[in-house]
């Protein structure tokens, strides 16, 4: 994590995002950190005392399970609040947020606005809005067939963007074995769901660039 300093980039930031429409609370002073592609920003053996705004860059969120297995809920590009499970209940989140390319985040230290922010409704409504999306992508993860098939295709959508690319790591989110899921890849590039693009990478037949 590289903090940035440049207080016009930070200013241009949030005019692009509207970072600013999101509060009633006037004169928040925001801060701009970098983080590195595979970069951990969150995981739950750390409080963050921030909240985070997305402003560049794409994340991956996800959970572990008792077992050691990966959870993933999504992948969120464009602006996209972090630190609203902790500001609801002032406890670590249990979910881990990973860079998925180099990434830029607006920062907001609670400890100096967290008594505003509980009076601010619109910020609140944000919050609201952040938790049930969170919450909507988690449900329906868990709701696809067990159908492997259909999990692929799910995955490939919600959180690859249409697009695989790695299969040793997809086989990992989806708790499948490699040669299980080059099976599965073959078969669908096969019936045409799909498209092989490159050395382990497929993208959806809908989304090919």
């Amino acid at each position: 994590m590289k903090e940035i300093r440049d207080k016009r980039l930070i200013e241009k930031w949030l005019d692009q995002c509207g970072i600013r429409d999101h509060f009633d609370t006037p004169d928040l002073e925001f801060r701009a950190v970098q983080y590195e592609k595979g970069e951990v920003i969150l995981s739950p053996d750390t409080m963050l005392e921030n909240i985070l705004f997305l402003a560049e860059g794409q994340i991956s969120i996800y959970g572990i399970r008792d077992n050691g297995m990966m959870s993933p809920i999504t992948a969120i590009s464009g602006t996209a609040l972090l630190g609203d499970m902790e500001f609801c209940e002032e406890k670590a989140s249990p979910l881990f947020v990973e860079a998925r390319s180099a990434v830029i985040c607006l920062v907001l230290p609670l400890r100096r606005y967290r008594e505003q922010l509980h009076q601010d409704v619109s910020f609140l409504h944000l919050v609201l809005h952040s938790l049930s999306d969170k919450l909507n992508m988690f449900a329906s993860m868990e709701a696809v067939s067990a159908n492997i098939e259909d999990r692929v295709l799910f995955y490939m959508k919600e959180n690859c963007g249409g697009v695989l690319d790695g299969v040793e790591a997809a086989a990992l989110h989806l708790r499948c074995s490699r040669r299980q899921l080059q099976r599965i890849l073959r078969k669908l590039t096969e019936e045409s769901r799909i498209e092989k693009t490159g050395r382990g990478r497929y993208c959806l037949t809908d989304d090919k660039k």
